[in-house]
């Protein structure tokens, strides 16, 4: 659990000799352009932001994004892959960061409905052989990298901070809050009852592991991926905002 590898309410983490390895898909047959390098320009940065489910890490990256004057990246990610993939933008956001069948079940939904696209996409020996899931996902990270190069974004979930990990000018935070802080939480956002949000809560959790574990074969909790770990249920989403943004000017120095 993420709490047991966190002894810190606020962390700074030093860059590790060794680099932390990742599972990052070769490209697609769908898409022979090389992957953009995810670096963003000079003088420019990016925050990655991975958050508990009900910690506030969207309201954190809001608010940084706003202090900063960065991009907030988070719904744009899956309307863009939607519309390279020819699919419903609906179908996209239910099935995000979910489990390692969302993009199947994105693509099976549809295939009633547009299957035009569908025999488009999958019309080649060669891309059927790879699993539909593997065409969404990689689509995801060749947009999270390109966003990542033009710079000065904040980019909120989506295994960003292993994708972009070790780049220079690139923040990584990771959000988290104790449990009955997170149900709390939730029962005031969904209107929901205790069981009901604690239950959302650990189905959320579920797929979120499974999303890392299943495309970057890690533990998205350990802490040597982060820069910084913040605990909204000591600090205010102001404060943490404030921390990040505090950091910023040294990150901007990168080379």
């Amino acid at each position: 659990m993420m709490e047991d590898a966190l002894h810190e309410n606020v962390h700074q983490h030093r860059p590790q000799k060794k680099r932390t390895e990742t599972r990052v898909l070769p490209e697609t047959p769908l898409v022979t352009d090389p992957l953009p390098t995810g670096i963003p320009p000079e003088g420019a940065i990016v925050v990655t932001i991975t958050r508990q489910f009900g910690s506030g890490g969207s309201d954190i990256a809001r608010l940084v994004a706003q202090q900063a004057g960065l991009n907030y990246i988070d719904q744009q990610i899956i309307a863009e892959v939607a519309q390279r993939l020819g699919i419903d933008l609906d179908y996209a956001t239910r099935q995000d960061e979910q489990s390692s069948s969302m993009a199947t079940s994105i693509l099976e939904a549809l295939q009633s409905s547009n299957p035009f696209n569908l025999h488009q996409l999958f019309s080649s020996n060669k891309v059927q052989q790879q699993s539909q899931e593997l065409v969404y996902f990689h689509l995801t990270q060749r947009v999270i990298l390109e966003l990542a190069t033009q710079g000065n974004a904040v980019i909120l979930g989506r295994g960003a901070q292993f994708l972009l990990h070790q780049n220079p000018r690139t923040l990584h935070v990771s959000i988290f809050a104790p449990l009955d802080f997170r149900i709390e939480y939730i029962m005031k956002q969904f209107q929901l009852n205790h069981a009901g949000a604690r239950q959302l809560i650990e189905q959320r959790d579920n797929e979120q592991s499974s999303y890392q574990r299943h495309y970057y074969g890690v533990d998205g909790h350990q802490p040597n991926f982060y820069h910084l770990l913040i605990n909204t249920g000591l600090f205010s989403f102001e404060s943490a905002a404030n921390f990040i943004c505090q950091a910023l000017p040294a990150v901007r120095k990168q080379l």
